[in-house]
């Protein structure tokens, strides 16, 4: 029996992490965490080893944006990082091109790209390694 996916939600908008949570539960995986900052996510992916996937806002709380975080964490694991922003600016989108971010979605997220982004990533991250 497969077990769901480990998926960590970064994201500073309240509304919006309710409505991840919910997508990630209809979709069959579980949400280990939602933080708002990247010094939170970098705080809980040290404590967990088992995470699958994260999604990430470009725009965060605190003082690490999304870009740096997803920098920082490719450091230290190969864990697959979606890029989730309102913002579709060329140099934002270069800036997010690294080797550990196997995704791009820009709000509004709907349930099926979603799903279809982490299934996407999870499989990339796999042939990777």
């Amino acid at each position: 029996m497969n077990m769901p996916k480990k998926i960590l939600v970064v994201e500073d908008d309240k509304m919006l992490c309710t409505i991840f949570q919910m997508f990630i539960q209809e979709l069959g995986y579980e949400a280990i965490g939602v933080v708002r900052s990247g010094e939170e996510a970098i705080r809980l992916l040290d404590e967990r080893s088992a995470v699958d996937c994260v999604l990430m806002d470009i725009q965060l709380d605190g003082d690490l944006d999304g870009i740096s975080t997803a920098r920082l964490i490719g450091q230290k694991r190969n864990t697959p990082i979606i890029f989730i922003s309102g913002t579709t600016a060329p140099e934002v989108i270069k800036s997010a091109a690294m080797r550990n971010v196997y995704g791009f979605i820009t709000k509004p997220i709907y349930r099926q790209n979603l799903g279809v982004s982490i299934e996407y990533a999870c499989a990339r991250c796999e042939l990777s390694e």
